[in-house]
């Protein structure tokens, strides 16, 4: 009877921790919710839940902010990071064994046992149930630990990319976003320009008619105001396809009401070009990602190294519930040790390919790193050209300002017609839309300079608005270059050549 009551409750303590495991298996539902949160907390992006409401007026810093919750493609980029973690988890769930549970039933009826033996009832039982736990574990624990390492790593190269994404988005929300701009003073421009045209071709037809001016005078000026009327389509169009860009960008369904103001206007003083690099070296997302695929590559390197080395196996065999006899044999143990003897040939192809691999991943860094080197030169050259150009145009428009003037006076005096106010005005006009062309440009020039540096992250964009609105601005003879917006931090990695291996790569041969 003890017996008996000791197999019933070493039976039952076996099954409750079946039903407990049965639990934490069962539990399997996904937070999504906490998954995107994993990415939507390093982009700094909310995403809306109902349709984007487009203000009446929509700031540059607005448009980047709709731009970083609403855009797919940087939500995608999100998804590949958290996939590369999950890989991770994965890669570490390689350590935990494999478990099956199975339930069997035996019942032997009607067996007559062969004239002169005896009955088998009496050696063997007719009727019995178990329910047997089977797990296996079978790894490499170098190659496997190294697995973990590297999917660490890729991990952390998806991060980078997904950075280097949200970067290159707020640029082509900027590039976009003053473009319209630019192609709105181009229709205001373009209209007056049309009515000069008008009024010319208006007054050389006059001056035909009276015998002082050439039919090829007439067809001319004609010919000019057609050539504006198409300017001006055009300029329209871009409008429409710019809005209509933007409005993709920034997840809205359209632009068409909103009016588009203008609220970045920085004054910052540019470090040298050394610095800059510097800057860029260590912020760039891109590069990052360019290292960090280099490290796992040579973790990937080591991974095909180490399956030279001996795998271990594990089998482990117990029953949760036992009805056959004898019910004193609960388990079984085996260990073995499996050595790759004739696996040589594909694990030196491996390795080779592993080091192939490596050798491509430095390649493209080291270019990575002078290409960096060249885009932040022909950048800051660009905005410091962007600046002088701005200058020159500024002292034009002051000149066609003044020359308007004058016109009005000599028209009032009688010294001119009024078709030489409206050239003067509209001569006016253009050197202001040149003006606001090239100051438009010189913003783009600066955030792409950003961008080139690693420091166009959302983030960064909120500070500087703060600062542009909120904080008194720089005093002009400051002689520390861009103290908020070009701050060094300490290089997330080595920044000189990759030409060594790295720890842990051991040679082919």
């Amino acid at each position: 009877m003890n017996m008996i009551r000791n197999f019933q409750i070493k039976s039952a303590r076996r099954l409750a921790l079946l039903g407990m495991a049965m639990a934490v298996s069962l539990s399997g539902c996904v937070n999504q919710k906490e998954e995107v949160a994993h990415y939507q907390k390093i982009l700094h992006s909310q995403p809306a839940v109902a349709a984007v409401k487009i203000p009446a007026v929509l700031a540059l810093s607005q448009a980047m902010r709709l731009a970083n919750n609403n855009n797919e493609e940087l939500a995608i980029s999100g998804e590949n990071y958290l996939q590369a973690l999950i890989a991770k988890d994965k890669a570490f769930a390689t350590f935990m064994p494999h478990v099956g549970i199975g339930v069997s039933d035996f019942q032997m009826h009607g067996f007559t046992a062969p004239p002169g033996f005896p009955s088998v009832t009496n050696f063997f039982q007719t009727h019995y149930a178990n329910v047997p736990l089977a797990s296996t574990l079978n790894v490499n624990v170098l190659k496997d630990a190294t697995a973990i390492s590297s999917a660490r790593l890729v991990s952390g190269q998806r991060k980078a990319a997904m950075l280097d994404l949200q970067s290159s988005l707020l640029l082509e929300v900027a590039q976009t976003y003053y473009q319209v701009l630019s192609d709105d003073r181009s229709v205001t421009v373009l209209k007056q320009t049309l009515k000069v045209q008008q009024a010319r071709v208006t007054m050389v037809k006059h001056e035909f008619e009276a015998g002082v001016a050439l039919r090829l005078t007439v067809l001319q000026s004609q010919s000019d105001e057609a050539n504006t009327r198409v300017q001006l389509t055009k300029a329209r169009n871009n409008v429409v396809r710019g809005r209509a860009t933007l409005a993709y960008l920034i997840g809205a369904a359209n632009l068409n009401h909103a009016r588009l103001l203008n609220d970045f206007n920085p004054t910052i003083h540019l470090p040298t070009l050394a610095q800059l690099q510097k800057i860029a070296w260590s912020q760039r997302q891109d590069l990052k990602a360019a290292e960090d695929k280099v490290a796992a590559q040579a973790k990937n390197v080591q991974a095909a190294y180490e399956q030279y080395f001996p795998s271990l196996a594990i089998n482990f065999d117990t029953f949760l519930y036992k009805g056959q006899f004898p019910t004193d044999s609960w388990w079984s143990g085996l260990f073995s040790v499996n050595m790759p003897l004739f696996e040589g040939g594909e694990i030196y192809a491996d390795l080779r390919a592993a080091y192939s691999q490596y050798r491509q991943a430095m390649l493209a860094a080291h270019q990575l790193r002078r290409r960096i080197g060249e885009e932040v030169t022909i950048a800051r050259a660009d905005w410091l050209s962007g600046l002088q150009l701005e200058k020159n145009l500024k002292t034009e428009v002051t000149a066609a300002e003044a020359a308007y003037h004058q016109a009005e006076h000599s028209f009032k005096a009688g010294l001119a017609t009024n078709l030489d106010v409206i050239t003067a005005q509209d001569q006016e006009l253009a050197a202001h839309l040149a003006y606001q062309q090239s100051r438009f440009q010189t913003r783009i020039n600066l955030l792409n300079l950003f961008r080139i540096s690693g420091r166009l992250t959302y983030p960064a964009m909120v500070e500087l608005q703060q600062v542009e609105q909120h904080m008194p601005r720089p005093v002009k003879n400051s002689k520390e270059p861009l103290a908020m917006k070009f701050q060094p931090v300490a290089p997330h990695a080595k920044t000189g050549p990759l030409v060594r291996t790295g720890p842990g790569v051991k040679s082919a041969r």
